[in-house]
């Protein structure tokens, strides 16, 4: 049951008006919500639900097992529960990639069973390996069980995030909440976020996805930078409105998650566009994974290999294969360029900002070629096309794109939007949010959108 059906919406309407009439009983109303996300995990099959319920258990006994523990106990039950929750996120993910690849280099002959990716495991993961880091760090006590399987079932952000650290979400809930503005917003961040995704990200898919396929052997280097630019719109769109919906559904709720995504377009270096993509990410990689190995506190070659080693873990965290590799190794080694040029920081004024700007952009939408292609052959042919300059027209581009690059416009308007925002009195604020979602709620009704999944659920 995809967040865009409207069986979906039918029945996440009939919850929030649950939820309201259960205001007084925080625990019934924290009860049924869990067992609606289980429900909701339930409808993309049986055996995602057991896992989840599975690896909850083990990291809810260990937790509670450590929390009256010495030291080196407790830290050893953690971290056993923190091994076991890696083990079987590489298993599910990795088993076959790793398998595929021994036998490539070793001729092992390794099997793995053909299991698919269960549901959210990945982002579930994430969320115990914070609540038992944070655990072992003694930053939080055990949480009791309601709030423990709320925080990790939570379904707006269970399946693709915002992830959630532990002291985020468990200190909303067991009180009765003011709704207050919760319920303007969220549903301007619930129909912004459906309009992204149904009207703008899942068009865009149904036009480009023919390209990545067959469709790559004709086209010119202008075509290949298009096609690669409207991927970043689409996986823009679908992502972050995944997000704001997640945010809009918990506001409906009353509850508040982080915010995940902040114009990255208009990022200007490296650094700066992972404080504005997938932000809960790259403060999770940061705090956990790059403070962890010493973070920049040992001098600048050894913050250079952190940050390589973080993103290139961050790339292979996104999928098991070798083209995802690629796209995090970009990444780090732009951040670790940006580094030791000393290009890291801000600059002042639009003229010095804005090479800086083009050159991090055009390095991310490369990019997003390893990170969309089929396969880390067809990612290189693709980037290779993309270079090959004397193939380059800058009106050579098949009349096929222009309806997308319009599509993709809305990608566009929405980075642009805070910039429109912040330049209007705030007594008028309510008002152009109001005509806005009403656009937008008309747009969603109106336009077609095809049935495509959200990228990262396959995460």
């Amino acid at each position: 049951m995809s967040y865009t059906d409207i069986l979906f919406v039918a029945l996440f309407v009939g919850v929030c008006v649950l939820s309201r009439l259960l205001r007084r009983w925080p625990a019934i109303r924290e009860w049924t919500i869990i067992a609606f996300s289980l429900l909701i995990v339930a409808s993309w099959g049986l055996f995602s639900l057991a896992l989840l319920l599975a690896v909850a258990a083990v990291n809810f006994a260990a937790a509670v097992a450590a929390a009256p523990a010495p030291q080196g106990r407790r830290r050893a039950i953690l971290i056993g529960a923190i091994v076991f929750d890696l083990a079987a996120l590489g298993f599910f993910k990795y088993g076959g990639f790793i398998a595929a690849n021994a036998d490539s280099i070793f001729d092992s002959k390794l099997s793995v069973p053909a299991l698919g990716i269960p549901l959210a495991i990945s982002f579930y993961t994430f969320h115990l390996i914070s609540y038992l880091v944070d655990g072992v760090r003694r930053k939080i006590p055990p949480l009791p069980l309601r709030q423990y399987l709320f925080y990790l079932c939570f379904f707006p952000h269970l399946i693709a995030g915002p992830i959630v650290r532990t002291w985020q979400l468990p200190s909303q809930l067991g009180r009765v909440r003011l709704i207050g503005n919760d319920m303007l917003f969220g549903v301007h961040y619930f129909v912004l976020g459906f309009f992204l995704k149904a009207v703008v990200a899942n068009n865009l898919a149904q036009s480009i996805d023919p390209y990545w396929v067959d469709g790559a052997a004709g086209l010119s280097a202008a075509d290949r930078w298009v096609i690669a630019f409207l991927y970043y719109c689409q996986i823009y769109s679908d992502f972050a409105g995944y997000s704001l919906m997640a945010l809009g559904m918990a506001r409906l709720l009353g509850y508040r998650l982080p915010a995940n995504f902040r114009a990255p377009m208009l990022a200007g270096t490296m650094q700066e566009f992972w404080r504005r993509w997938h932000i809960t990410l790259s403060r999770w990689l940061r705090d956990y994974l790059y403070i962890s190995m010493g973070g920049n506190r040992l001098g600048r070659q050894r913050a250079i290999f952190n940050i390589l080693v973080t993103m290139l873990l961050g790339g292979l965290w996104h999928g098991a294969g070798w083209s995802f590799i690629a796209w995090g190794a970009m990444q780090g080694v732009g951040l670790a360029a940006e580094r030791v040029l000393g290009l890291n920081r801000k600059p002042e004024g639009l003229l010095r900002r804005a090479p800086w700007w083009i050159t991090t952009q055009l390095w991310i939408t490369i990019a997003w070629v390893f990170f969309r292609a089929p396969d880390m052959a067809g990612a290189l042919h693709f980037v290779g096309g993309m270079l090959r300059f004397d193939h380059w027209s800058a009106f050579d581009v098949q009349g096929g794109l222009i309806l997308p690059l319009l599509i993709a416009g809305g990608a566009v308007l929405h980075h642009l939007s805070p910039l429109c925002i912040a330049k209007l009195p705030r007594r008028r604020l309510g008002l152009f949010l109001g005509t806005a979602t009403g656009v937008l709620l008309m747009l969603d009704l109106v336009v077609l959108s095809p049935n495509k999944v959200f990228i990262y659920f396959k995460f």
